[in-house]
């Protein structure tokens, strides 16, 4: 059994079963080797585990540094596990591994249903506006069945195209700030405006003219081009630099012009004017280039309203089949640790005539309802009261001569995480191993580099 040592607190404790899929297969410092005793089955092992880390067992025990938490060898060897006769223990596997294919199985199913569903509402859009066939430049610049224009035609005359605030500034949450919206704030062609951020009066006046108004089409224009309707609410409101803003003229419905943007047709035109590797962008000159058919009122609305029909309907099936998801995962998370050592795995001893074999299984009810805390083999020592250049190699390698080693080892930059780890201390020496972190990076010995905010490296010299 192959267990993840450091992990995200929800995820710590993952755990895999080595079937000899590699003849010659080794394993890292962040990973814990589990093997069982002979009276063990290695797949009730698994089920075990898998239980422990989906009922949040491991997460409990584990400890925390900056952004990743550690499930610790002692704390891990402290844990009880139960050990159910031999015949029990098969059984159960087996239940779980029907179990499991099955979840598996449906959560399959639902998440191939999700994008298919999607396309749907999409083909049914693209065959609506544009029926069978596909415009063409020359048929756009001669003119079929209606006029076309071009974006930069289709908005209002006092309103051009145009993207929003370079820099917002820090966010204002007094009640005074004017709310933006952000790329990703558009999801499936919505504005989700619990998320919005505020920038101050100063910068929206600043940037008066991205202000938007209801029924406003905004466009992604770097990374994505989603598309979004501005609805009541946010009228008066701005945008980033990420979204260009279309003001339809009169004769163009805002939800038309939307739908349009949003074909299939429209976003592969978009998409093959996108410049640029690490954040490919729009020109808005790309932009106001955009072909539009622009029909007649009535007939907008028309398309509208079949349109709406069948989306209303895809987000109705979206929502359900993201509800079951949820609902299967929960299933998942409740059923795997009755089937380990609750109900279900007494009832499976009970039908095979050990009614007591799953009496250890108390040692893990504790663990649930946290009356009695776990026993460590560890025994615990005062913190240090030495300074941190003092400590010496006995301490578990803890002194800065042989920090500085692995850091310069790692290549000059390693998370604190992955150096507290390479360097092998012990669990009761994360206040010592900070303490000499805060010391040395006085010195200038070495450098902190945070390239955003959630990651942290120490760096081999000074700061970065």
């Amino acid at each position: 059994m192959l267990l993840c040592e450091g992990q995200s607190r929800e995820l710590v404790g993952r755990c895999a079963l080595y079937r000899g899929e590699v003849e010659e297969l080794y394993f890292q410092n962040s990973i814990i080797r589990f093997r069982p005793h002979k009276e063990i089955l290695p797949e009730y092992a698994l089920l075990v585990f898998r239980a422990y880390q989906k009922e949040g067992v491991f997460s409990r025990i584990a400890k925390s540094t900056t952004n990743i938490a550690h499930l610790g060898l002692n704390r891990f060897k402290a844990l009880p596990f139960p050990v159910p006769p031999r015949t029990v223990q098969e059984s159960l596997a087996d239940v779980a591994r029907a179990f499991q294919e099955r979840v598996d199985t449906a959560r399959h199913v639902l998440t191939e249903s999700i994008p298919e569903i999607e396309s749907l509402a999409r083909k049914v859009r693209d065959q609506v506006l544009i029926g069978d066939g596909v415009p063409e430049e020359r048929a756009i610049s001669a003119g079929v069945a209606f006029p076309w224009k071009t974006a930069a035609e289709s908005v209002a005359v006092d309103a051009p195209i145009v993207y929003g605030i370079l820099q917002p500034g820090p966010d204002i949450d007094d009640g005074t700030g004017i709310p933006y919206i952000q790329q990703q704030d558009i999801q499936n062609e919505q504005i989700t405006e619990e998320k919005l951020r505020n920038t101050s009066l100063e910068v929206h006046d600043k940037f008066s003219r991205s202000a938007i108004a209801s029924g406003d089409v905004l466009l992604g224009i770097i990374r994505n081009t989603r598309v979004a309707v501005v609805p009541p609410e946010l009228d008066g409101g701005n945008i980033n630099r990420g979204i260009a803003r279309l003001r339809p003229r009169e004769d163009l419905e805002s939800e038309y012009l939307a739908h349009w943007l949003s074909s299939e047709w429209v976003q592969r035109w978009l998409s093959e004017r996108m410049r640029g590797i690490d954040m490919p962008g729009l020109n808005l000159r790309d932009v106001r280039l955009l072909p539009v058919p622009v029909p007649e009122l009535g007939e907008q609305r028309r398309k509208v309203h079949l349109i709406n029909q069948v989306v209303d309907k895809v987000h109705e099936t979206r929502a359900t089949l993201l509800e079951s998801q949820r609902e299967l995962a929960e299933t998942e998370v409740r059923t795997l640790p009755e089937l380990a050592y609750g109900h279900l795995a007494r009832e499976v001893s009970q039908g095979l005539g050990t009614e007591n074999s799953m009496e250890g299984v108390g040692l893990v009810t504790r663990l649930r309802e946290r009356q009695v805390p776990l026993k460590r083999n560890v025994k615990r020592r005062a913190p240090s009261k030495r300074n941190p250049k003092e400590m010496s190699p006995q301490s578990g390698e803890l002194n800065a001569d042989h920090l500085l080693q692995v850091v310069q080892a790692s290549g000059g930059r390693i998370s604190p995480e992955e150096l507290y780890r390479s360097m092998s201390l012990e669990d009761n020496a994360v206040d010592d191993f900070y303490a000499l972190l805060r010391e040395m990076r006085r010195e200038g010995r070495i450098g902190i580099d945070r390239p955003d905010e959630e990651f942290v490296f120490v760096t081999a010299g000074g700061e970065v």
